[in-house]
């Protein structure tokens, strides 16, 4: 018996989502006190030429991904038998994880209410989350994924470059971690694919990609 959840608030938004920066990093200008930021201009680039993300983002809150007053939403998912019982059987009003303080998760955090601050070198991309100081890193080096390391509420994120475009693969994720506030399900075998991509200074593009075979049967995208 599912419940509404009351306290769902919902922005509406025109156009492509995109991440807004709120306070640019200080990479690729030289700025004094007071001086305007051209959002339009070059975005900064690493030492190794790679775009870089660091800077704090806005977002459009996205609490539930069928929303359809929300550009880039999936107008039905492709639920599987055991993805449609998950979601049925869900109380987010009732029994959300989050009210008892446990972590979002990326994709949560990533859509949630707050803004966040991405701090980016040549090796690393690392999320730091105003929602209870959160953070996550994500090795952008070339290494492979620790067989050893437990499932997790985030799971564990690697990074790699295709051209311009950064895209992070999260596994090993714990099962228990909802994609949105009003709960849709993912299992211990989601796959989860954010990309990025600065278009200039102040404006990047995001994608969202869940690949769970478990609770969909195909994978589903949201931009």
């Amino acid at each position: 018996m599912r419940t509404p959840l009351n306290s769902i608030i919902v922005a509406a938004a025109v156009g492509t989502f995109c991440l807004v920066p709120l306070v640019a990093g200080g990479q690729g200008s030289q700025r004094g006190r007071g001086s305007k930021v051209d959002l339009s201009g070059p975005a900064p680039r690493l030492p190794n030429g790679k775009p870089s993300m660091s800077g704090v983002w806005g977002q459009v809150r996205r609490a539930d991904v069928t929303d359809s007053h929300i550009p880039g939403y999936v107008k039905e998912l492709p639920y599987t038998e055991w993805g449609k019982k998950q979601w049925e059987s869900y109380d987010a009003a009732n029994g959300d994880y989050t009210g008892t303080c446990l972590p979002f998760g990326l994709s949560r955090t990533i859509y949630g209410p707050h803004p966040i601050q991405i701090i980016q070198d040549n090796d690393y991309f690392v999320f730091l989350a105003e929602q209870n100081t959160w953070f996550h890193i994500v090795p952008t080096d070339g290494r492979s994924y620790d067989a050893e390391l437990p499932p997790s509420w985030f799971g564990q994120s690697i990074g790699h470059w295709e051209g311009d475009k950064l895209v992070v693969e999260t596994r090993n994720i714990n099962g228990y971690v909802r994609v949105d506030t009003i709960g849709h399900p993912l299992s211990n075998q989601a796959r989860l694919i954010n990309t990025f991509r600065r278009i200039d200074y102040g404006h990047a593009e995001h994608t969202y990609t869940v690949d769970d075979p478990k609770t969909y049967t195909r994978p589903w995208t949201i931009t």
